[in-house]
């Protein structure tokens, strides 16, 4: 819930396939994460030697299934982010990620990539320019920061040596409402169709 002070920005559900992963991490590691974490303080309690092969696999596992839990839905958008503008800068979150607040006046560009395909699929050269255009900022020394939950439509917003990347659900009254915050802020659409790309500024 946002406060007065707190608009929050409509946001894109997560995709299917995120949602399932997103399900199937604790679903597949909790249990194994209980078992194992038994076994190991079942060995320590009763005062079992515990630099045996046994004790120090089963906490191999321990270790794994917890990573797998905390680590890798920390680095891939299998949960749902969230977005809201505040006084100190544009908010994001995701569970387990946490959050982070970017400052207004960091924010020096944005592009917008959607994905038009309602007549058919979109084009595999519109497809290659999006990642061709991912690649060349990566090489020009850009971290990527995802938050998005959908790539149907995901903003990048360009900051000094990092990149967010959010899935607001309608990235043209985002873009207007963040360059009131903002104040100039470049910005351009590309809508990636059957036919290929088309760019626009706004």
């Amino acid at each position: 819930m946002s406060t007065p002070e707190e608009e929050n920005i409509p946001t894109l559900k997560l995709g299917g396939r995120r949602r399932t992963i997103g399900y199937l991490i604790p679903l597949v590691n909790g249990p194994l994460f209980i078992w194992e974490a038994y076994d190991v303080y079942t060995t320590l309690s009763q005062g079992k030697q515990w630099n045996t092969g046994l004790f120090l696999n089963d906490v191999v596992i321990l270790l794994v299934s917890l990573a797998l839990m905390t680590i890798v839905p920390r680095q891939m958008p299998v949960y749902t982010s969230t977005y809201s503008f505040t006084e100190k800068g544009l908010r994001i979150s995701r569970f387990l990620k946490g959050s982070t607040t970017i400052p207004y006046n960091k924010i020096a560009r944005a592009e917008v990539y959607v994905k038009n395909d309602k007549s058919g699929e979109v084009s595999k050269d519109a497809l290659k320019y999006a990642k061709d255009s991912a690649d060349a900022l990566r090489k020009s020394g850009f971290k990527f920061d995802d938050y998005t939950n959908d790539d149907d439509r995901v903003a990048l917003l360009i900051c000094d040596e990092k990149i967010y990347l959010l899935s607001p659900a309608y990235p043209k009254a985002f873009i207007h409402k963040l360059r009131k915050k903002t104040g100039k802020l470049p910005a351009q659409m590309i809508e990636l169709t059957p036919k290929g790309k088309r760019t626009s500024e706004f």
